[in-house]
């Protein structure tokens, strides 16, 4: 989520920062020899903390999107193209520039050894599509992307029906998707992202019933123990190879969201927004921060690889996000706001509760409503 700090829920703020450092913490204990990341392995304390970093994200990207959208049909602009094309301004750059450095320097790195990819793999790489080809990714962290950008496809769709059949609309595409999970391996081999799709519906769910134009009654510390106590139950129902733990907890963190007021201590909001600000970056260049500074540099003094590993957790993600990914967004912005309008914009938005102009539901959602801002989006 880049422009944390100008976001407008500090509750996702946190939820974002809580997914990447999760991810990140995950990895430092497999470098540092403390877990054992492999597919084989056991799911122990690094896979835990990875699978339930990756599947907030799920939620977290689902949730703002609703909101993406909600934004661009009040702007009057073509609900598909416009997202699509800010879709593809906001993740791609970013990741082929990161790929395309990995492939350029034949960089090896934690979880995934150099291999000498052939041009269909490294293309499959490039385009964020490797799961349908049965193609390896360069970047071990690169296997959630095409998930996501594979989910971007739907949102719009799942948008348009949540408006149309509410919360029972959804909730029967979320029994669904459980249902399309199960299917035979040999049938859903190709299609990885069925199992994740009831993680993005939970997001999904938290924008239909009411995240942000509902009046939030419980305290603010209520939305980080609740974030603790679903991250208790997947730890419990941990699987590698079954799914009924994800789909609990992230069920249970994107109902909840919509109950407990914006966080309120300062300090924790800077920070969540400065993590979440970078936080794509963070994600993508991490795993190569700890193996030059662990790993690379293992002969050097102790401060030293200290010193390089947090150096470039920190100056990679804050680099490329100024010199790649805003930049990037921007003209993903402006290229969509060029697009022809479809309706003229509206200035009281009814369509997500159904409920006619003027009404007290339609007042909530107007309400709510933000201002036009890609750096909200995840």
């Amino acid at each position: 989520m880049p422009g944390g700090s100008r976001s407008e829920s500090p509750n996702l703020d946190f939820l974002r920062a809580v997914a990447v450092l999760s991810v990140y913490y995950a990895h430092a204990l497999d470098t540092f020899g403390l877990a054992d990341l492999r597919p084989s392995a056991k799911p122990d304390l690094g896979w835990f903390l990875g699978r339930f970093g990756v599947l907030i994200f799920f939620v977290h990207t689902s949730l703002v999107l609703m909101m993406s959208l909600e934004r661009a049909e009040l702007a009057g602009r073509p609900l598909f193209s416009s997202f699509y094309l800010r879709r593809f301004f906001r993740i791609y750059p970013l990741s082929m520039a990161c790929v395309a450095v990995v492939v350029f320097f034949h960089l090896p790195g934690p979880l995934v050894e150099w291999f000498h990819p052939d041009r269909l793999t490294i293309l499959t790489n490039f385009l964020l599509c490797t799961n349908l080809f049965h193609k390896w990714n360069v970047m071990s962290v690169l296997w959630t992307l095409p998930l996501e950008v594979q989910m971007y496809v739907l949102l719009p769709i799942v948008y348009l029906l949540g408006k149309k059949y509410g919360m029972r609309g959804i909730t029967l595409l979320w029994l669904g998707a459980v249902i399309a999970s199960y299917m035979p391996r040999h049938v859903s081999g190709r299609f990885m992202l069925a199992p994740y799709i009831p993680c993005f519906v939970a997001g999904v769910a938290s924008y239909f019933v009411g995240f942000g134009s509902t009046r939030s009654r419980l305290p603010s510390i209520g939305w980080p123990l609740t974030i603790g106590a679903a991250a208790g139950i997947f730890f419990v129902l941990r699987s590698r190879t079954h799914f009924e733990g994800s789909w609990i907890m992230c069920a249970a963190i994107g109902l909840s969201a919509p109950l407990f007021a914006e966080l309120e201590f300062a300090p924790l909001r800077k920070l969540s927004a400065w993590v979440a600000r970078y936080s794509y970056g963070i994600y993508l260049t991490h795993m190569y921060a700890l193996w030059t500074g662990f790993i690379v540099l293992k002969d050097q003094p102790v401060w030293v690889r200290c010193a390089v590993g947090v150096g470039l957790s920190v100056g990679l993600p804050v680099m490329f996000y100024e010199i790649i990914e805003s930049p990037m967004i921007r003209v993903g912005t402006r290229l969509a706001n060029q697009l022809p309008r479809a309706t003229k914009s509206r200035a009281r938005p009814d369509a997500r509760f159904g409920a006619p102009k003027g009404s007290d539901a339609a007042e909530r959602a107007n309400a709510r409503a933000p201002v036009e801002s890609s750096e909200m989006e995840s």
